[in-house]
């Protein structure tokens, strides 16, 4: 009896041992076992073949629903092999264009010179120096030449931006060989565009122009317009003003226009012009207004309405027989977002 007993304790401590050993060993496998999430994309099949590596599907167990059927895995989308992610561009948070727009909307104060430089005769250093020393932003002038004979072949309106460190604009009037004579804007300010448009003309005048540059002032064009109308015939001076006025009253962008009229406030050739734009002197004008040869006041400064006149005055000339005329000005900031340069 007691040696049955043995035996029967001697065959369980082997069942013991078989099972333990057959424990140990799965659980050896189970670490040489690829994983599912570190698994190649193919694994060979039993023919040799490349076969398809195993799914999600294939390696982890069925959800079960509540009501005991099977629930389909969660599937995720992934990037083909060998692809990028898609770049993302951020989209801009509303309202960004409205704010960067009214940083641009803004006033300027602005300084404005008009003069006639009489071609610049007795020394174009001097004339330059003179219109330097009004420290301006923009500056009109009339009667100037290019690479003409009678001053010496200068380019003057290159002379001037170079020696004020300005934009320019030419128009020129009257063509002599190579040389050319008419009037001329510079500007601190970008000019966005410019154009000169012939003003009509007669027997016995000389042909004149009303020259326009476009420039960029607190994020908005501004037009500013200079010409030199005709001094001897006063039928043909009128017509000029009127034909000024009539491109004047078609601008919708703020306007400044400087010039030599040849006349008085008071008179039918400064009437159509003062019908669109208004006369800065009379606003802010102060000290001895005579701008002529004659001392009268024929050198104009004028804008529109919504621009703001602060002072103006005349300072005589050293070289010219012209005064220098300076208005200060402040642009108001624009109404609208600015929606493209206009020619």
């Amino acid at each position: 009896m007691k040696r049955e007993q043995l035996v029967r304790a001697g065959l369980l401590l082997m069942v013991v041992a078989v099972v333990m050993a057959l424990i140990v060993l799965d659980h050896l496998r189970g670490q040489d076992r690829p994983s599912a999430l570190t698994a190649p994309d193919t694994a060979p099949s039993q023919e040799g073949t490349v076969a398809p590596a195993p799914t999600e599907s294939d390696t982890v167990p069925p959800l079960l629903s509540p009501d005991g059927s099977v629930a389909p895995l969660p599937t995720k989308k992934r990037a083909a092999k060998g692809s990028a992610e898609p770049d993302v561009i951020p989209t801009p948070p509303p309202g960004i264009e409205d704010i960067a727009c009214q940083k641009l909307q803004r006033s300027v104060d602005i300084r404005v010179v008009n003069f006639n430089t009489h071609r610049s005769f007795g020394g174009i250093g001097t004339v330059a120096a003179e219109i330097s020393a009004l420290d301006p932003d923009i500056v009109l002038l009339q009667e100037v030449d290019r690479f003409h004979g009678r001053t010496g072949g200068v380019d003057q309106v290159a002379y001037f931006a170079d020696a004020l460190g300005m934009e320019s604009a030419f128009g020129a009037n009257v063509t002599s060989g190579s040389g050319q004579y008419g009037t001329a804007i510079l500007s601190r300010f970008k000019i966005l565009n410019n154009e000169n448009y012939l003003l009509p003309n007669a027997p016995g005048g000389e042909q004149r122009g009303l020259l326009r540059a476009g420039v960029e002032i607190g994020g908005q064009e501004v037009r500013i317009y200079t010409t030199h109308l005709q001094n001897k015939l006063v039928s043909l001076r009128e017509s000029q003003a009127r034909y000024v006025a009539n491109i004047l009253a078609s601008e919708q962008l703020p306007i400044i226009l400087g010039g030599d009229m040849n006349a008085t406030a008071n008179t039918a050739t400064l009437a159509p012009l003062r019908a669109q734009v208004v006369d800065v002197w009379e606003s802010v004008g102060s000290g001895p207004e005579g701008t002529g040869p004659n001392g009268s006041r024929i050198d104009f400064l004028l804008a529109s309405p919504a621009i703001v006149p602060q002072r103006a005055q005349a300072l005589r000339s050293a070289i010219s027989d012209h005064a220098r005329v300076y208005a200060d000005l402040v642009v108001p900031a624009a109404t609208e977002c600015p929606t493209g340069v206009r020619n």
